[in-house]
């Protein structure tokens, strides 16, 4: 058996400490190894989940983007009541329609 020397921060250990109680285990070897095990049978689910959240990282970016440039776009179209884009009402309505969902660019 091998042995190893592991060094946790606060919060790691504070996190330990809740699993131990939890699962109601005494020992915090035998936690970590139960954690370690759940690990490596699950690699492959943890490794998708974090390529999904990439993905819908992504997708957050790409929405922000589009927004930004609806807006930038509405803000050139010079009304005569967009010469100060943070007191324009037209505009305000606009983002506020946007936080709302009222304009559904894609599905």
């Amino acid at each position: 058996m091998k042995e190893f020397l592991l060094r946790m921060d606060r919060n790691t250990d504070r996190l330990l400490e809740l699993y131990l109680k939890k699962n109601k285990i005494k020992s915090k070897n035998k936690a970590i190894n139960d954690i370690v095990d759940y690990f490596l049978e699950n690699a492959e689910s943890f490794n998708m989940i974090r390529e999904l959240n990439k993905k819908i990282d992504k997708m957050i970016k790409i929405e922000n983007l589009n927004n930004n440039l609806i807006e930038q776009l509405f803000a050139n179209h010079e009304f005569p009541v967009n010469n100060n884009r943070n007191e324009d009402e037209i505009l305000k309505e606009f983002k506020e329609n946007m936080k709302n969902k009222f304009y559904l660019f894609m599905d």
